[in-house]
């Protein structure tokens, strides 16, 4: 008699999004952005003004501001380091890398952000595949699938 020994696969249960979701900042009292889901694009970007590099105790900072809905928040962070981008243009560029806490429905984790001129897009971020770290399952046809919590 034969004996099947192979173990069944553990299927993952992944979070169900929309092409678009908001994305919260935990550390700076939830501030919501709208963002569009992006899985042709890496990595992420944030849409920043104001984008002042320097020294703090010989390390790299940045500070920038983020703006959606008429409101603002200021951040000041560690700059990671820059990469060369092709943006949605074809043009290369080089941007900023930080590092945010975000949140996208109830999971929260860390993730390399890069930083932008998004003043021509409709979305003040984009979130890319290694961002979402295969959790999560994208619906093309539906948004804000993971809720607002009704800050803005």
């Amino acid at each position: 008699m034969a004996v099947n020994n192979q173990k069944k696969p553990i299927l993952k249960k992944y979070t169900p999004i929309g092409w678009r979701e908001w994305i919260y900042l935990p550390l700076y009292k939830n501030f919501p952005i709208k963002a569009k889901i992006d899985t042709g694009a890496r990595s992420s970007a944030l849409h920043a003004n104001s984008i002042i590099e320097y020294k703090k105790d010989g390390l790299n900072w940045i500070k920038f501001k983020l703006d959606q809905n008429n409101k603002s928040l200021n951040i000041k962070t560690k700059l990671l380091r820059h990469v060369k981008i092709t943006n949605s243009f074809g043009n290369e560029e080089m941007r900023p890398v930080i590092n945010l806490k975000i949140k996208l429905g109830i999971k929260v984790w860390n993730t390399d952000i890069t930083l932008a001129k998004r003043t021509k897009m409709t979305y003040p971020m984009l979130i890319g595949r290694n961002t979402l770290k295969r959790n999560y399952i994208i619906h093309s046809n539906k948004s804000y699938l993971t809720g607002h919590n009704g800050i803005i």
